[in-house]
């Protein structure tokens, strides 16, 4: 009898999880494969420090070679096609067929959403967080827009970390009084998802560092020249630099698939994160989980979270096992004031009544907390 192979699309937080969870549990017998285009992914959660200089560029990736130490086998290629019918997956470097498949392909970036976005900067993105962070090394003076086009998108905290933490770096460079900040996003609040509490502290937090919330305003169109930026709300501002929120959607190569049934984001049970289609799984950004009058966040602790989740199932299935407990919806985001100081925004999201949520003080040990997340995840422990 042959093993059974299972086969993960994307090597990102959710789909390096999964592999590991399930080899973990599996005899050699079994293959676990992960194809990725890229060879090194980057924890786009380091891009707020890094493009003020306080991570450095080439410290922020993790080559997925290094995962056949845990026999986990990687393949660099694009895919072309994923035909559940006849369980194959079609890619540049052949075609690989699957017991058990786990989708894992994040979002996408739909640049040309907002008209001007491709041209203007962001930090949503490695390499234009690079761009950005050659930009402010050279800003002496001027206003700074980060402006969200439309939720959902990753880590929603992340605009505003950002905002508080240039407000920081350009106070210990004593440009401050010569710099603008402004904060554009879509919703009626900051953190909506995390609960009042959390979205009045984030504004409070905000008003102290004299840095502007408009709510309700999300971005419309950036000017050809980079330097005028419109909104939902009808306003419009000059600014020096225009980093946006790129709007986010489900990659074409999975809504070709049919796996979503034609809505923006994958459906999977709350309990097993499965599809519709049998042993066809769908994990973190990629997919939708409701959580209340919300869902649960796309940010990479949450992917992880359902990649552990989805590598138990899959082994209990193999292993002829019991099915482990349902997915509980855990998981928080690191929300750096400065950059010495972090708060976390998490809870239980699938908590019965509702997400059951806490914003943490920003402290010193939050951020050694953060470094060693992010120590933790170059290293495959998370």
């Amino acid at each position: 009898m042959a093993g059974s192979k299972i086969l993960v699309l994307g090597g990102g937080f959710g789909g390096v999880q999964a592999a590991i969870s399930a080899r973990s549990s599996l005899n050699a017998f079994h293959e676990v494969t992960i194809i990725d285009r890229n060879r090194v992914p980057h924890l786009c959660g380091m891009n707020p420090l890094m493009i003020v200089g306080e991570r450095e560029t080439n410290k922020t990736g993790r080559s997925l070679g290094r995962l056949a130490n845990r026999g986990i086998n990687f393949v660099e290629a694009n895919i072309d096609l994923i035909d559940t019918s006849n369980q194959q997956v079609v890619t540049s470097a052949g075609t690989f067929d699957y017991d058990y498949l786990v989708i894992a392909l994040g979002a996408a970036y739909d640049w040309d959403a907002v008209p001007g976005a491709r041209d203007a900067y962001s930090f949503y993105d490695f390499d234009y967080a690079r761009h950005l962070r050659r930009r402010l090394s050279r800003l002496k003076r001027g206003k700074i827009v980060l402006a969200a086009a439309k939720p959902p998108y990753k880590c929603p905290p992340a605009p505003l970390e950002t905002a508080m933490i240039i407000n920081w770096w350009a106070r210990r460079k004593g440009i401050r009084k010569d710099i603008d900040i402004s904060v554009y996003i879509p919703e009626p609040g900051p953190l909506g998802v995390a609960g009042k509490d959390a979205s009045m502290r984030i504004r409070n937090a905000l008003d102290q560092r004299g840095i502007e919330l408009v709510s309700s305003a999300g971005v419309t169109e950036v000017s050809r020249n980079g330097f005028e930026v419109s909104f939902a709300d009808g306003s419009s501002t000059t600014a020096d630099i225009v980093a946006t929120i790129p709007v986010h959607k489900m990659p074409d190569i999975v809504a070709a698939s049919g796996v979503a049934n034609g809505k923006p984001w994958v459906p999977v049970s709350r309990a097993t994160l499965e599809t519709s289609i049998a042993n066809v799984f769908a994990i973190g950004d990629v997919n939708v989980v409701p959580s209340g009058e919300f869902a649960i966040p796309k940010a990479g602790v949450f992917a992880a979270g359902q990649g552990t989740k989805v590598g138990e199932v899959i082994s209990s299935r193999i292993n002829e096992t019991d099915e482990p407990e349902p997915y509980d919806g855990v998981g928080f985001c690191y929300l750096a004031y400065s950059g010495g100081r972090s708060a976390t925004v998490g809870g239980e999201f699938l908590a019965e009544g509702g997400p059951q949520t806490i914003v943490t003080e920003p402290m010193v040990s939050g951020m050694k907390h953060k470094e060693r997340f992010e120590r933790d995840w170059r290293n495959f422990r998370i």
